[in-house]
């Protein structure tokens, strides 16, 4: 049978969860104040943007974020996996953006509203895309039944779009994290790992532009820090560096084992409830952890209800165990940077000599 929504026991919990949060007013400069006020927006966020259009539309097309660090190649991929340019690559880009969300024709129905990210202006023009908009793009390439969204840099030196990154990666219900050979023990994407981690979200990782040679021994030592992490069971695809054309695209064929298993996940509607299921119960947690951090008591309840309202619409509890102890960050990343280095050094690499390089 398909559930197209949520029971309205659990929708009605978390209208009153929702309408409750909205109602807290912190008036006074006490010291506790700017943590209340942060959690009283990011729960309301959490909510607007992600767990309640997932519950009311839970058959929805999985929402595939694509996130990472400037120059990760996270658009060149996109882009590969579309089949055609769709999004801005480039070191140079504005100091502002709109993100792209590339879909199937069939699926356009689910993003030209505002059921996700309603704080965002749809647009179909590139030329109109600027601040404030979301860029939607129907393509028959992407896989019926799941969206991909560009998101800016997650380290980007533009204060919004560090914002807009962080706003979209909660609205995922997927995380597919692109780093590269060089810098993927950079502190910032592990932040951003170590959360999802802690949200116990639905995380894939790619690791781009991985020299010659290089492979093996930096997929070992990646996957070691991902296990060290809390991801250990996260999809890691590894993509070999290589000549980008004079399109600004990527050879064809050369991300067959990113497309291939989107296109599978796409196909698989128990693989893609499975994935609902764990980020929204991760989700959940999450707004029970930002409770406890907090000093205001009005919402501790409705939080409660929310989390095991989140968790039943589809299936038990989350299976992916809660992130382990983080490694000493000095250790890991001379680690990092010695296997980046002989990795480096094996290579001769030309001027033009790129993987999904980009973004």
């Amino acid at each position: 049978m398909t559930i197209t929504e949520a029971p309205g026991s659990v929708l009605d919990a978390l209208g009153v969860l929702r309408e409750r949060v909205g109602a807290v007013r912190l008036p006074l400069d006490l010291p506790d104040a700017p943590n209340g006020r942060r959690t009283r927006r990011e729960i309301a966020t959490q909510l607007d943007d992600y767990v309640l259009p997932r519950l009311r539309e839970i058959d929805a097309p999985l929402l595939v974020v694509v996130g990472g660090s400037t120059g990760a190649g996270k658009s060149t991929l996109v882009n590969a996996i579309v089949g055609r340019p769709v999004s801005e690559t480039g070191v140079l880009r504005p100091t502002t953006r709109a993100p792209v969300l590339a879909h199937h024709p069939e699926d356009a129905v689910w993003f030209t509203g505002d059921r996700i990210l309603p704080g965002l202006a749809r647009v179909t023009d590139a030329e109109l895309a600027g601040p404030g908009t979301l860029h939607l793009v129907a393509d028959e390439s992407v896989p019926q039944g799941l969206a991909l969204l560009d998101a800016p840099d997650v380290d980007s030196v533009v204060t919004q779009n560090r914002q807009l990154a962080g706003q979209l990666l909660a609205a995922a219900d997927l995380w597919l994290f692109v780093t590269t050979a060089a810098r993927y023990a950079d502190a910032v994407p592990w932040d951003l790992l170590r959360a999802a981690a802690e949200r116990s979200a639905a995380v894939a990782v790619v690791l781009d532009r991985v020299p010659p040679g290089a492979a093996d021994e930096v997929r070992r030592h990646f996957a070691s820090m991902l296990a060290d992490h809390g991801l250990g069971s996260a999809p890691l695809f590894v993509i070999d560096e290589t000549t980008i054309g004079p399109d600004g695209m990527l050879p064809s064929g050369h991300i067959e084992s990113v497309s291939a298993w989107l296109a599978e996940l796409a196909s698989d509607t128990a693989a893609r409830a499975e994935v609902v299921r764990r980020t929204l119960d991760g989700t959940a947690d999450g707004l029970r952890r930002s409770r406890s951090s907090s000093s205001s008591r009005t919402t501790s309840g409705d939080i409660m209800i929310a989390r095991g309202a989140a968790a039943r619409p589809c299936g038990g509890a989350s299976t992916m165990s809660s992130a382990g102890p983080r490694p000493r960050s000095r250790t890991r990343r001379q680690e990092a940077a010695g296997a980046a280095g002989r990795a480096m050094g094996r290579s001769r690499r030309g001027d033009c000599r790129r993987g999904a390089t980009d973004r």
